[in-house]
C-alpha cells in the first residue's frame, strides 16, 4: 500500500499569473467565440431548445412539453437554467440555448486547474486545462447545448471537494461526528446538481472514479466519512428528489419512463436502439488528437518507478480509464457520455506528458520518450491539418481559403510544439496547440460553418413553410414526430400530432410497455402510419389543412397519399431528415396539377 496522498502547493506570492491570463482569455475564445453562427443542428440541443421555449412560453417549469407529449427522459437541471437565462434576458436564440452549457466548459477547465495545481504544481495545472482546452470532443460538445457538459462540471466540482476533504482530513484538526464540514458539503451539493443534470449517472461516474484511489492512496476512511457526511446527505436528498418526486406524484408513469430510458442503456430491457458500439474500441477517437499522451498516462500507476507519493494519479486514471470500462458493459454508450470524464483524461495525459518531458532531457534514456514526443506533435499536426483541410467539405461549404488557413496553423503549432518541448518549455510547449485551437474555432464557427445552416438547420426551411402556408391557417399537422429545430425557428404557426400517431411519452416507452407496444421496425412503422393516416383522413374536417411529413415517410407512403393531399414544398437533400409539406384536398389531383416548390435546397 502506498502512503498517504500528500499535496501541496506553492504560495500564491510566488505566482506569476500572466500565463493563466493567456490561457483564460483563449479558453474564453474557444468557448464563447462566435456561440451562435450556427443554427441548432444536433439533435441533443434542439431537443433542449424546444423543452425551454415551451418552459418560458408555457409556464411549463416542472415538465417540459415537446411534439405534444410530456418529456421525462431528461432532468431539468440544463433546461432550467436556460430557461432562466432567456426569461432575464427576454430572448430565446441560439446564443442563450448555448450560453450555459459554455460557462459550465469553462468552470470545468477551471477545476481541472485547481485539481492540477494541487496534484503536481502548476505545470501540471496549465498542462491539463490546455489538453482540455484542445480536445475537440469537449469542445464540440461545450459549444452546444445539452447535459454532459453541465455534468462534467458537477463531476469535476464533486471530484475536487473529495481532494480538498482528504486534504483537510489529512492534516486539519479533528472534527466531532456529525459536524459540518465544507468541502464534504459541497461534495454531495455537485452531486445533487449532477443527478438534476443527467439523474444516478453521476453517482456511478464519481464511485468508479474514486474506487482504486481509495484503495491505493489509503484514502478509504475519509472517503467513507465524506459519504456518509449528515448535512451533505441532506443537502444531496433535497437537489436529487426535488424535481422527480413532484413529477412521480403528478405522473405515476414517469417511473416507467426513467426505467424504460435507463434500461435501454444499460441493456437491461430488451429495447430496440440502433446506437450500439463497442465503447472502448471508440476511445482513442474520443480523446483525439492527445493519444499518445493518454496511452502513456494508462501506464502510469502500473510503472515501478512510481513515487508512494503519486497515488494520486489513479484517481484521473479510474476516471477516465475506469469509467470508460464501466460505459464498455453498457449495451447502448454513446462518444457524449465520456465528456464528464475528459478532466480525468487531461489529468492522466498532462501527467504523463510532463514526464515524457523531463525524460526527453535525460541523455542516453531519453530517445524512447523523444520518438513518443515526435509521434504526438506528428499526430497533432497531420489529423489537424487533415481534419480542417477538409471541414468545410463535410460541411457543405466552399471555404478552401480559409479550410487551408486553419490547416496551416494547427500543423504550426505542432511543429512549434515539438520545438518548445525539446527546450523544456514545459507547458509552454502545448501554448501554440491552445493558440490555434482559438484561431481554428473563430474561423471554423464564424465563417466557414454558417455556410452549412441552409443543409442543416431549420430557420430556411420554417421560413418556407410559413411562407407556402396561408395566412389564416394557424394550426400544421405533423405525423409522430419531426426534428424540434422546427419547432424552435417555426414560431409563428402551432404544431399538432396527427391523433394516434404521437408516442405517450417516448417510442422506447412504448415499446416497452406491455399494453401499448409497438412494431418499431421500418415495416411495422409504415404500416402503422397507414393505418394512423387513412382514419385522420377519413375526415372531411381536414380538408384546406397542411399535413408535415418527413420525407423517408413521404417516400413510403406517397403513392397512397395520391388524391387526397398535393405536396406544396419538398425539401431536396438537406444533411438531416427532409421534410414534405403537404395540402390535404378530398379532390382528386387534377393532371396539371402544379408541381411542389423545389426551391429549398
Amino acid at each position: 500500500m502506498s502512503a498517504p496522498v500528500a499535496m501541496t502547493i506553492a504560495p500564491a506570492s510566488r505566482r506569476v499569473w500572466g500565463v493563466e491570463a493567456v490561457v483564460a482569455a483563449l479558453a474564453g475564445v474557444i468557448f464563447l467565440g462566435c456561440l451562435g453562427s450556427l443554427e441548432l443542428w444536433g439533435k441533443r440541443e434542439q431537443r433542449l431548445a424546444a423543452e425551454v421555449l415551451d418552459t418560458v412560453e408555457n409556464d411549463h417549469w416542472l415538465v417540459a412539453r415537446i411534439q405534444g407529449r410530456p418529456r421525462l427522459e431528461k432532468p431539468p437541471l440544463p433546461r432550467w437554467s436556460t430557461a432562466a437565462l432567456a426569461a432575464v434576458v427576454g430572448r430565446c436564440d441560439e446564443t442563450i440555448i448555448r450560453l450555459p452549457g459554455a460557462f459550465a466548459a469553462l468552470g470545468t477547465v477551471v477545476l481541472t486547474y485547481l485539481l492540477g495545481l494541487r496534484f503536481g504544481g502548476r505545470p501540471l495545472g496549465l498542462t491539463a486545462a490546455i489538453i482540455l482546452c484542445t480536445t475537440p470532443l469537449f469542445i464540440a460538445e461545450a459549444r452546444q447545448a445539452g447535459q454532459d457538459v453541465p455534468l462534467a462540471f458537477c463531476t469535476t466540482l464533486a471530484l475536487y471537494a473529495t481532494v480538498r476533504h482528504i486534504e483537510e482530513a489529512s492534516s486539519g484538526p479533528k472534527r466531532k461526528p456529525g459536524g459540518f464540514r465544507r468541502w464534504a458539503f459541497v461534495f454531495h451539493v455537485a452531486l445533487g446538481l449532477g443527478f438534476l443534470c443527467k439523474g444516478p449517472v453521476v453517482l456511478a461516474i464519481v464511485a468508479a472514479a474514486v474506487g482504486p484511489w481509495a484503495w491505493s492512496g489509503r484514502v478509504g476512511g475519509p472517503l467513507a466519512r465524506l459519504a456518509v457526511d449528515p448535512w451533505g446527505l441532506i443537502a444531496f436528498a433535497a437537489l436529487a428528489l426535488s424535481w422527480p418526486l413532484p413529477v412521480w406524484l403528478a405522473d405515476p408513469n414517469a417511473a416507467g419512463v426513467w426505467a424504460a430510458e435507463m434500461g435501454q442503456k444499460t441493456g437491461a430491457l430488451a429495447i430496440v436502439h440502433r446506437e450500439r458500439a463497442a465503447f472502448l474500441l471508440q476511445w482513442p477517437v474520443l480523446v483525439l488528437p492527445w493519444v499518445v499522451a493518454g496511452a502513456s498516462g494508462v501506464l502510469l500507476p502500473f510503472r515501478r518507478d512510481r513515487d508512494a507519493a503519486d497515488a494520486w494519479v489513479w484517481l484521473p486514471w479510474s476516471w477516465s480509464v475506469g469509467v470508460a470500462v464501466l460505459f464498455s458493459l453498457w449495451a447502448v454508450a454513446k462518444p457524449n457520455y465520456y465528456v464528464p470524464c475528459l478532466p480525468g483524461f487531461a489529468l492522466l495525459a498532462a501527467s504523463a506528458w510532463l514526464r515524457l518531458e523531463r525524460r526527453a532531457r535525460e541523455g542516453d534514456r531519453s530517445r524512447a520518450a523523444r520518438v513518443l514526443i515526435l509521434l504526438q506533435w506528428g499526430l497533432w499536426s497531420v489529423l489537424g491539418a487533415v481534419a480542417l483541410s477538409m471541414a468545410g467539405r463535410g460541411l457543405g461549404a466552399s471555404q478552401p481559403v480559409w479550410c487551408g488557413v486553419m490547416a496551416c496553423a494547427a500543423f504550426g503549432a505542432g511543429v512549434l510544439g515539438f520545438a518548445g518541448g525539446r527546450r523544456g518549455w514545459g507547458a509552454g510547449a502545448l501554448a501554440p496547440a491552445l493558440a490555434a485551437t482559438a484561431f481554428a474555432v473563430v474561423v471554423g464557427y464564424g465563417i466557414v460553418g454558417p455556410a452549412g445552416n441552409a443543409t442543416r438547420g431549420h430557420r430556411r426551411v420554417a421560413k418556407a413553410i410559413d411562407r407556402a402556408v396561408p395566412a389564416g391557417v394557424e394550426t400544421l399537422s405533423f405525423y409522430h414526430e419531426l426534428d424540434e429545430g422546427l419547432w424552435f425557428y417555426l414560431r409563428s404557426r402551432r404544431l399538432a400530432a396527427v391523433p394516434g400517431s404521437e408516442s405517450r411519452y417516448n417510442d422506447a416507452f412504448d415499446q416497452w410497455n406491455g399494453a401499448d407496444r409497438q412494431d418499431l421496425t421500418p415495416f411495422g412503422l409504415v404500416a402503422r402510419a397507414k393505418h394512423v393516416l387513412a382514419d385522420w383522413l377519413r375526415d372531411d374536417a381536414q380538408a384546406g389543412g397542411y399535413l408535415i411529413l418527413r420525407e423517408k415517410v413521404y417516400r413510403a407512403l406517397g403513392p397512397d397519399l395520391a388524391g387526397v393531399a398535393t405536396p406544396v414544398l419538398q425539401e431536396e437533400a438537406p444533411l438531416r431528415n427532409g421534410l414534405v409539406l403537404l395540402r390535404l384536398d378530398p379532390r382528386p389531383i387534377q393532371t396539371g396539377a402544379a408541381s411542389p416548390d423545389r426551391s429549398v435546397r
